[in-house]
């Protein structure tokens, strides 16, 4: 046993203050005295008495020098020593993509996992465990919590997220915060390869949790429609997982409407797949595959897609400035260079990018429209001004400078505008129009300047109905007229969520169809699985790395607080003695 508060020893002068208050107290002895002539004698013997006789027979004092000693040692702060366990630390990483919603005898792997994480975490009841969860960006739940209840609560709240695992990004964190200090990491998930790990990485025990049962999985792996004036095509394409054969049902449905279009009853052998075709399906927005069999993981049989006006192909006029070109690389389209030849053999097939006004009159889908190839440009100067238009809700254009702008159509609507002379217009049918060209400005020293014909694009080559398809929790920015804020339901309009804008969107986590509220439009989107989400895998679990050796350290466990009680009792014990006798006088 030692004293961890040395220093608090100066609170000794308190119990040897009493003690000098006894020493020199006066003690008055009631005498008779049969004469005054023996008064002096008598006083004479008082006072050659010792000291220390002024502590005989005196029960406050002794109370009271108990009562400061047993609190001056209390104020030490007592302690017995301990071998405590440091150094061990406990890293959980667990799996919430898609398929972990896989059934083994009426429980997902992904409930059972957590029940194997809770009895793991109170094993581990007083170490330092952290908590990543897997995705495109893993998540930090817990940094070295020694809580037992916050953890316990943390696991008991995880969800799915659908999101694929990108298992190896999880790991890349691991490695990183347990190369120094080492750590004990477990791994929950459905199937995880060894090749995944490295070699001889020190003070790392990697415990991999897989599921060792096999199961039966049939998946719509593929879906396909398109859509034309008369009607709809669709083909569905199906993979078996299982060694056996499976029997289901293949059903087509309208989605916004519920109306069933087709079904078909089919059988695929283990390990094989099917092809099927639906042929004059009346045309729709939103078509839904779904096939009804005995399968253990249910979230890969249904798939959607939507059927709007969608192309990633450009064709830019050679005519046009080199950076045109550029500009539609750098976000991602496919862009090719064509002549007027060109242009037209693909009028209804691709998005066109030309200076060439007489394909304002040609065709049915709309066009970006660059300059004019009929009329001469003219000089302006001023800043440019905009209307409120998704053209602009990414791509902010009011610091251009521009110094020529060619003639406005009549009838088309403008969207900005310098010194009150057009700058950017929009027909009836769609079109946009930009009156310069690019070498009489200096857009492409802005940022705005990719932006500007991704915004055009989005508005030129899809349905303004339709956002497109996402995968779960996908960040992209989308396309809105510039509202404050757009409100997300479920097709059934259960509200989900809300974003600022545009450039804030998330897509919602759970697959399905959604409806994005947009100044009173309803604008639908999908969220369907990762191609990787739509196969299961199983394997036995395994341990690799040399599970880090716990070292022993010296602690100390106070006491100090078993000492309080008999402080309250004496000085209980002290109030009595005064309650009964008052200060002793003799």
């Amino acid at each position: 046993m030692g004293l961890d508060q040395l220093n608090n020893l100066w609170t000794a002068i308190f119990p040897l203050a009493v003690l000098l208050y006894y020493f020199f107290r006066k003690k008055y002895v009631t005498t008779t005295i049969s004469s005054t002539l023996f008064w002096e004698r008598s006083m004479r013997e008082t006072k050659v008495s010792p000291y220390l006789k002024n502590l005989q027979q005196n029960a406050l004092f002794y109370l009271q020098m108990a009562a400061l000693l047993l609190f001056l040692f209390v104020l030490l702060k007592p302690y017995v020593a301990e071998e405590n366990v440091v150094g061990e630390h406990s890293i959980f990483v667990i799996d919430t993509s898609a398929s972990m919603g896989a059934m083994v005898d009426g429980v997902s792997l992904f409930e059972r996992n957590k029940k194997k994480l809770l009895a793991l975490a109170e094993e581990k009841e007083g170490e330092a465990i952290s908590v990543i969860t897997t995705g495109k960006e893993p998540s930090f739940l817990l940094r070295e919590e020694k809580d037992l209840r916050l953890i316990l609560g943390t696991i008991d709240q995880l969800e799915l997220n659908y999101e694929h695992e990108h298992m190896d990004r999880a790991i890349e964190i691991v490695q990183s915060i347990a190369k120094t200090g080492g750590a004990d990491v477990h791994i929950f998930t459905d199937y995880l390869d060894r090749s995944f790990f490295m070699e001889n990485e020190n003070g790392i025990s990697w415990n991999v949790h897989n599921n060792d049962k096999p199961l039966t999985n049939i998946a719509i792996e593929k879906f396909g429609a398109v859509s034309s004036q008369n009607h709809t095509e669709a083909i569905v394409k199906l993979k078996n997982e299982s060694a056996m054969k499976l029997e289901g049902t293949v059903l087509l449905k309208n989605e916004l409407t519920g109306e069933q279009l087709a079904s078909e009853n089919v059988v695929v052998e283990g390990q094989s797949e099917e092809l099927l075709s639906f042929k004059e399906l009346p045309v729709m927005t939103v078509v839904s595959v779904k096939i009804e069999a005995e399968d253990d993981y249910l979230l890969d049989n249904e798939a959607i897609v939507l059927l709007g006006k969608e192309s990633t192909e450009v064709i830019v006029d050679v005519q046009l400035h080199e950076l045109v070109k550029k500009a539609f690389e750098a976000i991602g389209l496919a862009v090719t260079t064509g002549s007027t030849n060109e242009l037209n053999l693909s009028r209804d097939q691709a998005m066109l990018v030309t200076n060439q006004t007489s394909f304002l009159d040609e065709g049915t889908e709309p066009i970006l429209l660059i300059g004019r190839n009929d009329v001469p440009a003219e000089e302006v100067a001023g800043d440019i001004e905009t209307v409120p238009n998704p053209l602009f809700t990414v791509a902010s254009i009011e610091e251009v400078y521009v110094s020529e702008l060619y003639p406005p159509f009549e009838g088309f609507t403008t969207l900005a505008s310098i010194n009150d002379r057009p700058f950017i217009q929009q027909s009836s049918r769609g079109d946009i129009v930009v009156l310069t060209d690019i070498d009489l400005t200096d857009w492409p020293l802005h940022p705005s300047f990719p932006l500007f014909f991704w915004s055009a694009s989005e508005l030129l080559t899809t349905d303004r109905e339709l956002i497109g398809s996402f995968t779960p929790n996908e960040r992209k920015a989308i396309v809105t007229g510039g509202v404050e804020s757009l409100e997300l339901f479920t097709l059934d309009d259960q509200y989900v969520t809300t974003f600022a804008d545009g450039n804030s969107f998330v897509a919602p986590s759970k697959p399905g169809i959604y409806k994005l509220l947009d100044e009173g439009d309803e604008n639908f989107l999908s969220v369907q699985l990762d191609a990787a989400e739509k196969t299961v895998a199983d394997g036995k679990g395994y341990q690799l790395g040399s599970t880090q050796q716990k070292n022993q350290e010296e602690g100390k466990r106070l006491i100090g607080w078993l000492f309080l009680l008999p402080v309250l009792l004496l000085l209980v014990l002290e109030w009595e003695v005064q309650r009964r006798r008052g200060y002793p006088n003799s």
